[in-house]
Parts: C-alpha cells; structure tokens; sequence
C-alpha cells in the first residue's frame, strides 16, 4: 500500500544533499522501496497510540509525515562533516581530535577543522533549547514504568532490531553482533542504561559524551554502507542509517509509560508533554535534526506512529540477527559476575529464559504470530514454544503489575526510597556498574570505536 501513487524517475543530484546546508531544496520523496506500510506493525501501533490518535489517517501525506520522508535520504547532518574530516585526518587523528573536543571543550583544540567547530557549537548548546526541569519530570515518569511494561519494551528493542528494514540490513552487514557481540552488546546495553541517568542534561557527563560516541558510530557506519551498497540501492533505499529511523532512538523513553497507558495507568495530558520533553531531548542527541522535533506530545505520538509504520519487512540478515542478538552468549555475558552455581543453571536454560524474558514480553504488543516469524530459521525455532500462551500469561502479569502501580499512584504518599533511587539514576547507575565489571573480566574496551576505519565499506557483507 502507497501513499504516493506515480512519481518521477528520482535522480541522484535530487536527493543526495545535506538538508542543513540547503534548507530551501524542495522536500524529497520518500524513497520508493520504502513506500509501504508493512502490516507486522500495524498491531503495535494501534495498542501503543490508538488510545491517542487514529492511526491509519495520521500517515496520510501532511506537514509530519512529509518532512520524515524527506530525512530518509539522509544520516546525521551534523556527523557529515565529521566523517569527512576523519577521512581526511585519518581515523587515528580524526578520534584524537573528537575526543578531546568532546571531553576537554573545542576551546581546548589548536586550530580545530570547521567540521568539528561546527559539532560542537550544536551540541554545547543542545541542553539550552529544552526545557530541562521538563524534561527531567519525564525522566522521573520514564523511570517509574511497571517493570512488565519495562520488560515489553526490553523485548521491543530485541524485535525492532532483528524486524526493521533497514536497522536489520545495517546491523547485519555490517557484521558487529557476529563478530564482535558481546562488545556491541554490552555497549549498546550500557549507552541505553546511560540515557536514564539524570546527569544525561548535562553537555560534560560521561552519559551525554557516550551517546555522541555512538552518534558517530552510526554516521561512520552509514557511510561505509553506503560506499559499499551504491548508488542504485540508495535511489530505491535512501541512507542506510537515515535520520528519520534516528527519531525512534528518543521513542523508548516515552513507550514504557505508554504500555502502562493502554492497560489502564493514563497519562495526564502535562505528564505527555514533559515525557515528550524527555523523548525530543533523546532524539536530538541521537541526531534528529531541529527540522523533526515535534511541537508537543501528541505531535510525538504522530511522528512516532508514521516512523513506526515504515519499518518495513525484515533484510535477509533477520534469523542471523536474532540468534546474534539473543543468543546464549548474551545471557552468559550479562551473568558473567553471578555465582558459578547460578551461571551453570542459567547456562543450561538461555534459549528457554530468553525466550521468556524477550519474545514473549514483545508479543504483547506485535502479537504471538509476529513472534512465530521472527523466530523462523533461529535456534529458537526448535523449542516449539506455544508463545500463544506465553504472550498471554506475561499480558496477565502485565496487567497485575499496572493495577497495582495505579493503586500506588492513587495514595497520598510515596515510597521515598523508591523516589531517591529514580531521582539519582540509582538502577542505571548500578547497571553500568555490572557491565563496566564484566567488560573488565573480559579485557574489553568501551570506546564506541570500532567503525573508525569502516567509512570504505570494507569488510561489510553484501
């Protein structure tokens, strides 16, 4: 299904420039091989934001819809010029040159390059253009989401990767969970435990720095695949890692308190906008342009509702990915500091606990038989599970665990441990700890490095 109907053959000089730099361009089609609306997401969609909008009329061509098809011709406007200059530095002096700016200031650079001049001028002054108090009320709200509803989305992340067009063709060319996992997995764990933390505001925390890392990671990775895919796949594809797919990175700080929403534990309208407040900050940082941010929370909402809806089908990298992704050296990595007993017994069942504590979460909100898909050519296939029943016994919990969140809400007091722990980022912080911990026993890095040398394309599959 389309909602562009016939279009002009698409040329390259049309499409492949930086927004930022030609804000006048008119605004680009949405590339034609992702002119679908795929139905595993359609389930998703009207759970998480059907008690908000009506779905299917907000992805019908409108000022929202329009400008994040025009994004998906391009990655991070801000990175380009970054990665140019670690093309034209080289990669060793190019991350030198970051990473002083990022941790010591550009002020601290002799004669910096204007690409890096011109990062930091935006991220030195990102934290200005919101609303911080705002936002830290939605981090406080993003922090008290039942723990079913923290587990669905957990199981989210997991099903989005594998399920997302472009984010399973990214993810599986460029082969890091196949052969680097548990780095990838532990930095991606540790950068998202990061984000919950309050000092995330703040432009000189190792949060904020970390996020930037990855950031450009994304932008550096973009451009090798984009080197190695050519020209006719970015005409019918567009970018890669393209900025709109960026806006879904700020989308999990406000879906745990949406699942919680359509179980019954609503929103306030104000509680939607300081979650959003939240949410935009999020994106920003991961790279959505100023051009994407939504106005208030139910624009979020609509944006988040149309990004979703063209995610498309899975790349071929799909089984590969799960089993990657969700295999049992993950769980063995993240038990890694638990009691030798304990790591034997959950060594033995990781296919069985994963699939418990991940797919059927996850099917909650995409639905069993979109759990069945996913799993089809994985190592998890064999088990035969009967995820009907799973996904309903964890939708059970789920709505056991809202209920009794709606009754703490309801009582005139607060837990005021509960309430320190989440206004200090004490889970976050604990969780970094642990895998800080494992990676050490492990002897690696978390540097966010490992797509310095990958803007050529080389070693990336096909």
């Amino acid at each position: 299904m389309t909602v562009t109907g016939e279009r002009p053959k698409i040329r390259l000089e049309d499409v492949d420039f930086n927004r930022r730099d030609h804000p006048d361009r008119p605004l680009r089609p949405i590339p034609p091989g992702r002119d679908q609306f795929a139905a595993q997401w359609r389930q998703m969609r009207q759970f998480m934001f059907g008690p908000w909008i009506d779905i299917d009329k907000e992805v019908g061509p409108n000022d929202i819809t329009r400008l994040r098809d025009d994004y998906f011709w391009q990655r991070d406007e801000h990175m380009i010029g970054v990665v140019d200059a670690f093309e034209r530095l080289g990669p060793q002096r190019g991350r030198a040159l970051f990473e002083q700016a990022l941790t010591q200031g550009i002020e601290t650079l002799e004669d910096p390059p204007q690409e890096l001049v011109d990062l930091f001028e935006h991220l030195d002054q990102l934290p200005a253009q919101f609303d911080l108090a705002a936002a830290e009320r939605g981090r406080m709200l993003a922090m008290s989401s039942t723990l079913a509803a923290l587990t669905i989305i957990r199981g989210w992340a997991v099903y989005e990767t594998a399920m997302t067009g472009d984010i399973s063709a990214a993810t599986g060319a460029t082969g890091r969970f196949a052969d680097d996992g548990p780095r990838r997995f532990i930095e991606t764990a540790r950068v998202f435990a990061e984000f919950t933390l309050p000092e995330i505001f703040d432009r000189h925390s190792e949060a904020f720095q970390d996020v930037v890392r990855v950031r450009l990671m994304h932008a550096l990775a973009s451009r090798g695949l984009r080197r190695k895919w050519g020209d006719d796949l970015y005409l019918k594809y567009g970018e890669p890692i393209p900025v709109t797919s960026l806006l879904g990175f700020g989308s999990g700080m406000l879906l745990g308190r949406l699942v919680d929403h359509a179980f019954g534990r609503k929103l306030t309208k104000d509680q939607l906008e300081d979650l959003a407040e939240y949410s935009s900050f999020s994106g920003r940082l991961w790279g959505a342009p100023e051009m994407l941010h939504s106005a208030n929370g139910l624009e979020l909402i609509k944006s988040l509702n149309y990004v979703l809806a063209r995610g498309g089908n899975p790349s071929p990298w799909r089984a590969e990915l799960v089993d990657a992704i969700a295999g049992p050296e993950h769980l063995e990595t993240l038990i890694g500091t638990l009691p030798a007993p304990v790591r034997k017994l959950m060594s033995k069942y990781a296919k069985q606990i994963t699939s418990m504590i991940a797919f059927a979460p996850a099917g909650v909100v995409f639905g069993y038989e979109q759990i069945d898909a996913m799993l089809v050519g994985t190592i998890f296939e064999p088990l035969g599970y009967n995820f009907r029943r799973h996904v309903q016994n964890f939708e059970r919990l789920t709505r056991l665990n809202v209920r009794i969140a709606m009754v703490a809400d309801w009582v005139p007091w607060s837990n005021p441990i509960r309430e320190r722990r989440k206004r200090t980022g004490a889970v976050a912080h604990e969780r970094v700890a642990m895998l800080n911990k494992i990676a050490r026993g492990r002897q690696m890095s978390l540097t966010y490095t490992h797509h310095d040398r990958s803007t050529s394309g080389e070693g990336f599959t096909g």
